[in-house]
């Protein structure tokens, strides 16, 4: 097992199956894949591409691999009718999440600044992004400011697994994959955590050729005045998600649509994310505020 730092989150690899060298090696590969994605696309880098896009006040030619982030984007807007939707960049901002997470870090006396929408400026969507494909060519419209954030990591997590076909996890900060199994064993374990209690274990899974997602505030939270802010911004407001969860964990076919749908059920609060999760034939635990538990679809439980 492996461990790196990347993406401001924890990265871990296993494949037991390798042996020490070829474990290493294969580790050594994902974490330079996670340290170029994030020298190329964090919103934090002034030096990286999408900065430069999110500068950019005429059109300008972006490179294949940041056109095709921004086409699946805007196919997962359109696809959860904005719920998920990474024009929010602006909003972030405004909420203090305007530089890479740290504990503590981002505390501020200040008060939060106001919303974009609360401002009477126009609600910020990718749709509103001008995307020539042929060209490579893109226009941002001043209000909108892009954040690929838990959506890129769930796909470099889906790119990294399939650098080997070997049994293996890749975990970044909750986003993961878990292909085959350990030797002798029917799946991987997943702990689903208490996020009033993180050393709390509600629910043990087992699970097998598989991604999970996880989206809760309590992991990235910080202080605005006397305001508890988070990260997880609902686009229809353009402020933190204030529905009645408190984590939610998604099983899907890959980490990139196990993330979209963490967050677009988070959104939704339990009724509809539960409904919506079951709609799109995904399985799930939703943890309420009050410490409920909701489970969508046919989970492998192991423990409860």
């Amino acid at each position: 097992m492996w461990t790196f730092r990347a993406m401001s989150t924890d990265v871990l690899v296993a494949a037991p199956s390798l042996d020490d060298r070829a474990e290493r090696e294969l580790a050594l590969a994902i974490e330079a894949m996670f340290r170029d994605t994030e020298r190329r696309f964090s919103r934090f880098r002034p030096d990286s591409e999408l900065s430069r896009l999110n500068r950019a006040i005429e059109p300008i030619e972006v490179s294949p691999e940041l056109l095709a982030l921004l086409v699946r984007a805007r196919a997962h807007a359109g696809r959860t009718g904005g719920l998920f939707d990474p024009a929010v960049g602006a909003a972030l901002n405004a909420s203090g999440y305007d530089r890479s997470f740290a504990e503590g870090a981002l505390d501020d006396d200040a008060p939060p600044g106001t919303a974009p929408d609360a401002r009477g400026e126009p609600r910020a969507t990718i749709a509103a992004i001008e995307i020539d494909e042929e060209h490579r060519r893109v226009r941002r419209p001043a209000h909108v400011q892009l954040d690929l954030g838990g959506f890129l990591k769930g796909l470099t997590v889906d790119r990294a697994a399939a650098l080997t076909t070997a049994p293996v996890v890749v975990d970044a900060g909750g986003d993961a994959v878990l292909r085959g199994a350990p030797r002798g064993e029917g799946g991987w374990t997943v702990e689903v955590e208490d996020p009033s209690e993180p050393s709390r274990t509600l629910a043990t899974l087992d699970v097998r050729d598989a991604a999970v997602a996880t989206s809760a505030p309590n992991r990235r939270a910080w202080r605005r005045g006397a305001r508890r802010m988070h990260h997880l911004i609902d686009p229809r407001e353009g402020t933190p998600a204030r529905g009645d969860l408190a984590q939610v964990t998604v099983l899907a076919p890959t980490a990139e649509e196990a993330d979209v749908f963490a967050k677009v059920a988070f959104v939704l609060g339990s009724r509809a994310g539960a409904a919506r999760l079951e709609r799109e034939g995904l399985r799930g635990v939703l943890v309420t505020r009050d410490g409920a538990v909701v489970t969508v679809g046919d989970l492998e439980l192991a423990d409860a």
